[in-house]
């Protein structure tokens, strides 16, 4: 009730603000606005669904062998506003879930207003993976396309020109204060003597740079730094082995609790003699030389994450990355996207921690145990990793422990779409993965996996506003198990006005 509430509200607080401003009363709201209307059914063998199938949908498909969701959702893109200086944009998307961590979820319930350069979102939202090919990659390793949209207040910025370069160097920057909506699922999947959350506060952030003037030269270089805090709420310890009692912490919310998110400072209230900043931080740094020519282009891209400050700076070594090229090639009905990545987590700033003594002043910060955290469920929501998926998700855990077991890993992936007529489309994903667990908790043997995923797309010309996708997909091996399966998606959307 409370999540309903808080997106039904914040849909209604984003309207008053874009409504309320004398620049975009002229507007009419209902202009282009879509409706879609979606099904969506999973069937396939084993204990899981098959890995693309389920992952980087942005939460709403199951991991569940067998699932389905009814979706129906409203739209109106900023873009029917194009040619005023303020462009206006909503969303209300709602799902019905079967065998789901879900029976029934707002999805997606946003206000969006921009002006010029600048854009200030309300609400549950989608939003892409920076510097990606976000059909056909892995994911992010640090934020990604895997879960639920957190709802958030979220202020953002094109790339602008930064004063004297003569459009050779621009940024772009973008920050929000968001809540997520996960307490009510973490109580009934976690085991009564282990930990969940509710309530968490949750900050993101992020600024990048782009040097090149593509008018002159089709060669630019980003580069950029994104972080993301969860904070405040409340964290319910059981009766685990780390607690001789149940405990429950309620972290502060206060003005205090908010700055110290914001500038990755403070401590907790738990971290005795050893204080470490407040709050749970994780990130990664982004960059990507871009090249775009006149029928063909690509793009070389370094993602680096962090899960504490040790990975903040190079002092222990770039080894842990996901590495990918990204080739767009010439109008052709065979292949228009190709995407390679190599993802290695496995150093973690490496397998020694040790704080500093009397005996021993040196301290070493390796063991990072990405995506983990000693007060917070780790970066999730609703059960799955708010990054790569590849590090396997808590959803996957039939413990009831919210934990991600599996965070040192070593994965090829490769990623093919095409277009063969103007009416069928495919993509093809196949990852090759070797995991090792995690430091605390080693697997006895590396375990392989591996995912395969064919779809393909329809959208006939004589049934407009209708499309269907069907994908076939199997996994393969000792970390998820072996499933085969395929799913089967019907869409239908209009305009209304």
């Amino acid at each position: 009730m409370k999540y309903r509430l808080y997106c039904v509200c914040l849909l209604m607080l984003g309207l008053f603000i874009v409504s309320s401003n004398a620049q975009v009363k002229e507007h009419n709201l209902f202009d282009g606005l879509n409706v879609n209307i979606e099904s969506s059914t999973v069937v396939s063998t084993g204990d899981f669904a098959p890995f693309w199938l389920s992952s980087n949908r942005y939460g709403l498909t199951s991991v569940e062998s067998n699932s389905n969701y009814e979706r129906i959702s409203l739209f109106r893109s900023n873009e029917m506003d194009s040619l005023k200086a303020w462009k206006v944009g909503y969303g209300l998307d709602v799902a019905v879930g079967v065998n789901s961590i879900y029976d029934y979820i707002i999805h997606q319930a946003y206000a969006d207003v921009t002006y010029k350069k600048m854009k200030l979102t309300v609400g549950a939202k989608e939003h892409p993976i920076d510097l990606r090919n976000n059909k056909l990659t892995s994911g992010g390793l640090g934020l990604g396309i895997n879960t639920h949209p957190i709802p958030q207040i979220r202020l953002e910025s094109d790339y602008f020109s930064i004063p004297g370069m003569n459009h050779w160097w621009k940024m772009r920057f973008r920050g929000s204060y968001d809540m997520t909506t996960d307490g009510n699922w973490q109580k009934e999947f976690s085991h009564p003597k282990l930990r969940y959350t509710s309530n968490t506060l949750y900050h993101e952030k992020a600024m990048y740079w782009k040097f090149g003037k593509e008018e002159v030269l089709p060669l630019t270089f980003e580069i950029g730094l994104q972080m993301a805090t969860q904070f405040g709420g409340t964290t319910y310890n059981g009766k685990g082995r780390n607690y001789q009692e149940a405990t429950t912490f309620h972290h502060s919310q206060g003005f205090q609790a908010f700055w110290d998110a914001t500038f990755a400072c403070g401590s907790d209230a738990t971290d005795g003699t050893e204080p470490n900043t407040a709050g749970n931080h994780f990130g990664s740094y982004n960059m990507a030389l871009t090249y775009k020519g006149e029928t063909w282009g690509a793009r070389a891209y370094f993602e680096r994450t962090f899960d504490d400050q040790s990975m903040l700076t190079v002092q222990y070594g770039i080894y842990d990355h996901l590495l990918g090229l990204e080739i767009n090639l010439p109008k052709n009905p065979i292949v228009t996207s190709f995407v390679v990545e190599h993802i290695s987590t496995t150093d973690q700033s490496g397998a020694v921690y040790h704080d500093k003594t009397e005996n021993i002043p040196d301290k070493m910060n390796g063991r990072d145990n990405y995506y983990n955290h000693s007060l917070y469920t780790g970066n999730q929501h609703w059960g799955m990793t708010m990054g790569n998926p590849l590090l396997t998700s808590p959803i996957y855990n039939n413990n009831g422990h919210i934990y991600f077991y599996n965070n040192r890993i070593k994965a090829w992936h490769l990623g093919v779409s095409g277009e063969p007529t103007s009416e069928l489309g495919y993509r093809a994903l196949l990852t090759f993965s070797r995991n090792w667990g995690t430091y605390d908790q080693p697997f006895d043997d590396v375990l392989r996996q591996n995912y395969f995923l064919f779809e393909v797309s329809y959208s006939p010309k004589k049934l407009k506003g209708w499309s269907a996708t069907m994908g076939c997909a199997y996994d393969d091996g000792c970390l998820l198990g072996n499933s085969f399966g395929g799913q089967f998606t019907l869409r239908k959307s209009f305009v209304c006005f």
